[in-house]
């Protein structure tokens, strides 16, 4: 398949993941942003107090789907997506991968409860899964699997991840000669931390816009600090 963007050991494929991946080499390292269930996309569209407009313009994904995308995926090493919370418990149980752990994005500035009537949702699960052939290893130590990290805003892209948040995840999951995938590249945040550390990457999206936002962005010479 021909890439609709490559430059500087970074890759963007235009199509469903599904049909991508097993045209691809098995990578070291997944971090992702899949989307999220029915139930959260749809919670997320409340967020616009009335517009009308829905906040998420693109379809959710079932769980089954989810860990059939992981399955094809196979990485060496970690594979780290932030996901739908309900997810977690079937991904642990259901994937091919070994599952590790279950860690928390913490947004410091998310979303209060438009509705009053209950608490706001402040994180964000993280899975960590990890190929079953070799060892497990990151570079943190004993650190916890907590990060903390304030929403990304301001992107043409309705629920992007913040720059850094991803760039730890690189960080702590990966090694510079490593190629890292991401099969719902989105706007491209994974791949721009990827370059920005020096990463090769291969990012997946089904949307062509997305593609083309994505792609702009990796062509900046310069790091986008509002990512």
């Amino acid at each position: 398949m021909k890439p609709y963007f490559e430059e500087d050991g970074i890759t963007i494929y235009h199509g469903d993941c599904r049909e991508v991946l097993p045209t691809l080499d098995r990578p070291d390292v997944v971090i992702a942003d899949p989307p999220y269930g029915e139930q959260t996309h749809a919670g997320a569209q409340s967020q616009t107090a009335g517009i009308g407009n829905p906040f998420i313009d693109f379809e959710p994904i079932n769980v089954a789907s989810l860990i059939e995308i992981l399955d094809i995926c196979n990485p060496l090493r970690w594979c780290v997506i932030t996901c739908d919370w309900k997810h977690v418990l079937p991904i642990s149980e259901r994937c091919s991968l070994r599952f590790v752990r279950m860690g928390v994005w913490v947004k410091p500035d998310g979303c209060p409860q438009f509705t009053g009537d209950r608490p706001a949702m402040g994180w964000e699960a993280v899975a960590i899964l990890h190929g079953k052939d070799i060892p497990l290893r990151w570079n943190n130590g004993g650190q916890r699997a907590v990060w903390t990290h304030y929403v990304g805003r301001g992107n043409e892209h309705p629920t992007t991840k913040p720059h850094g948040l991803i760039a730890d995840f690189i960080g702590a999951f990966s090694e510079s000669s490593e190629v890292i995938l991401d099969p719902f590249m989105g706007s491209g945040t994974t791949l721009r931390a990827a370059k920005d550390l020096g990463r090769r990457a291969i990012g997946i999206e089904i949307e062509e816009k997305y593609c083309e936002i994505a792609a702009k962005r990796l062509s900046q010479k310069v790091f986008q600090f509002n990512a």
